[in-house]
């Protein structure tokens, strides 16, 4: 393809997609109005606040993914997103806050393990909230932001040992007890309730509902090749003498 024809099918083709009808958004979830996830979404109460550091990719990949999905859900959490925490403002004003105890759900040799340990040794001071901390990201972006934020690296830690395969039948996991966020969250919910560090009676159930609907609608996209896309619309191949050749693998020529 010569590069008059590819800029010609470029312009065809952003024109196409300028012509599509905008979708009316729901404000509350921000997804189209016909994939709203509102209905399922049944917020409840915790006695922790929970403050999930979503790194910046994950914030920008998965607008719609189960961090922000469990938000929604629980009353008391919020989200902050970056990877180097050490001077953010809102996270060393929840640091500094008298009211709380902060912990970190992240493993490690010392953390205290919620499905193993004894309660008791948790020592969680009297009248004091529990913070914690989740990390959201990847693996590899949870090492890094935990290596380079100085003030949650030394917080003491949370961790649990689940017992069930993640649901999340749309994305593949690194390994078959890794669950997502909001599998992590209600999981870690459902053990803080039975050792008496919440009250929920059922109600972090409300978790796993919206997020059933979430997979759901997923696995229906896959499967249905009459629901539109963005990918349904294929891009033209920049030809070869446009193509930008990276600097590690540019030739020096020397005359």
């Amino acid at each position: 393809m010569k590069a008059a024809d590819y800029l010609q099918k470029k312009k065809e083709l952003l024109s196409k997609l300028n012509e599509r009808p905008e979708r009316d958004k729901c404000y509350t979830c921000y997804r189209p109005k016909h994939i709203c996830l509102c209905d399922a979404i049944d917020p409840f109460e915790t006695q922790a606040h929970f403050v999930l550091l979503m790194h910046i990719k994950e914030a920008k990949k998965e607008k719609l993914g189960t961090g922000r999905m469990t938000v929604a859900t629980l009353k008391s959490s919020e989200i902050i997103v970056g990877v180097d925490f050490t001077n953010d403002k809102r996270v060393n004003e929840l640091l500094a806050d008298p009211t709380y105890y902060p912990m970190v759900l992240y493993p490690g040799e010392k953390a205290f393990n919620v499905s193993e340990d004894d309660i008791g040794e948790l020592n969680l001071p009297e009248g004091k909230k529990l913070l914690v901390f989740v990390i959201d990201g990847t693996w590899p972006c949870a090492k890094k932001m935990m290596t380079v934020s100085e003030n949650i690296r030394p917080l003491p830690r949370l961790c649990f040992t689940p017992n069930k395969k993640s649901n999340f039948l749309i994305k593949h996991q690194p390994d078959k007890y890794c669950l997502s966020t909001l599998e992590s969250i209600h999981f870690l919910l459902e053990e803080m309730d039975r050792a008496g560090l919440e009250s929920l009676n059922g109600k972090q159930d409300a978790l796993l509902k919206v997020f059933k609907k979430h997979v759901d609608f997923q696995l229906f996209c896959s499967t249905d090749p009459s629901v539109p896309s963005n990918r349904g619309v294929k891009r033209p191949s920049r030809p070869k003498e446009m193509k930008i050749i990276p600097k590690k693998n540019r030739k020096i020529i020397i005359d």
